[in-house]
């Protein structure tokens, strides 16, 4: 639906700029916003390759290992019913890392990786699990202790302080966080949805 709005707003466009004599505006805007798109994607490219590089070498460093021993308490928090050595943990530390270093791209992978393990011991196939939602709640609310891509952008756009939203943006995130794990663990409860921690149900959660 959202790419026959996108054509009918270019065709408008284009026959507006005909009937008013503008085409010339038009070539020069496409070929302006062309040019701007592809600043835009490496400028993109180089810090997502920068991060990702960082990520690389903090695996092969066991960085990672340690930074998942470090967020032990967070994970157990976010997903109680699954055990340490369950095959998602990893998946979802690493996405819970890339969030935090502002590399959705990235993040992306990890939340794909671990929402097939997730699925492995899910009880029911047919519904996602309790931890399947937890993981969708912490990726839509984008709390980045660096967001890298929105500094990027803003940088590239030649902002005075391409810094200067960090503290809206932590604050914001932060409140979209806690209030929408608040409404998932409401409904969970509720609906008594699965856990994907073995067999346990939601509202089961919180024991071991």
């Amino acid at each position: 639906m959202i790419h026959k709005i996108w054509m009918a707003l270019f065709i408008i466009g284009i026959a507006y700029s005909f009937f008013t004599g503008r085409v010339a505006d038009v070539n020069q805007a496409i070929i302006q916003g062309a040019a701007a798109a592809v600043t835009l994607v490496f400028s993109l490219a180089g810090i997502l390759i920068f991060w990702t590089g960082i990520l690389q070498v903090a695996n092969q460093a066991k960085m990672l290992d340690l930074l998942a021993f470090l967020l032990r308490p967070v994970t157990k928090l976010l997903y109680p019913n699954l055990r340490k050595d369950h095959e998602a943990m990893k998946y979802l530390t690493t996405n819970m890392i890339s969030n935090l270093l502002g590399l959705s791209s990235v993040a992306t992978g990890a939340g794909i990786k671990a929402i097939q393990a997730l699925q492995e011991t899910n009880p029911d196939k047919k519904q996602p699990s309790f931890e399947m939602y937890t993981l969708l709640v912490v990726n839509t609310a984008g709390l980045a202790l660096i967001p890298t891509t929105i500094i990027t952008l803003r940088s590239t756009f030649n902002a005075i302080n391409p810094t200067d939203v960090y503290a809206p943006i932590i604050l914001t995130a932060s409140i979209s966080l806690v209030i929408g794990l608040a409404i998932h663990s409401v409904w969970s409860r509720i609906k008594r949805v699965k856990s994907s921690g073995d067999g346990a149900t939601g509202c089961d959660r919180g024991t071991d």
